[in-house]
């Protein structure tokens, strides 16, 4: 799996909000709308590092 790849299904999966895991992971009140907090900051983080290395 390349970055790109793992960065946009981190972004599908930020979505699938409300399961058991989000249940007390200590962002969860930050998730809202835009799906899960955690997951969103990963793919973010990712596509600036994929930015910093070309």
């Amino acid at each position: 799996m390349t970055d790109q790849e793992l960065i946009k299904a981190l972004r599908r999966l930020m979505v699938q909000t409300g399961s058991l895991a989000c249940l007390g992971c200590g962002y969860e009140h930050s998730c809202g709308v835009h799906g899960c907090a955690v997951i969103r900051q990963a793919a973010e983080r990712l596509a600036e590092l994929e930015k910093q290395k070309k």
